[in-house]
């Protein structure tokens, strides 16, 4: 390590927040420092009701479930479901499933609301990116999204790969896409979504 004698960098700015009040709230709950400012900022934000665009952030697994089956009941038409795929170790493949954010099995309909679950390399979506299912391709069946942005992108399989070496223990294949009507807060880590309602109340 001392012949390494690597050059130690501070990082100090914020590139993720471009709002510089918001930014300073989430700084001063950090260090445990809130101030009456900070409390009125985040008052301003309270609102019962939940915008259209907007993605619903819970504590609870349960409370997620009931709002995405719900909403997609409600919607006319025929359901599709893609079921997830596993290859290699048994327990590996396991722990992929439980640490993927696309579902085992993801139940689809036309105007679905979709969130992505991993960035693309051609730049087309990143995790994150709400949009709304708008038909199935005619080859392979494979949902058709527009985002928020206006983009179309046929959503075809992922792969969530497990390699050691340069080879691979396991995969799993699914769409990279889930409901987003609704999306646990521990899920929605990482993510850079377009717009969210964050239910505190448990």
């Amino acid at each position: 390590w001392r012949a390494l004698n690597p050059e130690v960098c501070y990082l100090s700015e914020q590139h993720r927040q471009g709002d510089a009040g918001f930014l300073e709230a989430l700084s001063a709950i950090r260090a445990g420092r809130v101030a009456p400012a900070h409390r009125a900022l985040l008052a301003s934000r309270k609102d019962a009701a939940v915008p259209r665009s907007a993605t619903q952030l819970f504590s609870h697994n349960a409370d997620v479930d009931r709002v995405n089956n719900m909403a997609l009941a409600q919607i006319p038409g025929e359901a599709r479901e893609f079921r997830m795929t596993g290859h290699g170790a048994e327990h590996i493949v396991a722990a992929l499933k439980k640490g993927c954010l696309s579902p085992e099995a993801l139940t689809l309909k036309v105007g679905a609301r979709v969130l992505f679950t991993k960035n693309d390399p051609a730049y087309r979506f990143v995790n994150g990116t709400l949009g709304e299912v708008t038909g199935f391709a005619e080859e392979g069946g494979y949902p058709v999204v527009r985002t928020v942005s206006g983009n179309v992108v046929c959503a075809e399989p992922e792969e969530w790969v497990v390699e050691d070496g340069g080879r691979t223990l396991a995969r799993v294949v699914q769409i990279p896409l889930r409901l987003a009507w609704a999306i646990t807060v521990h899920k929605s880590q990482g993510m850079s979504l377009d717009a969210a309602h964050v239910d505190l109340s448990r």
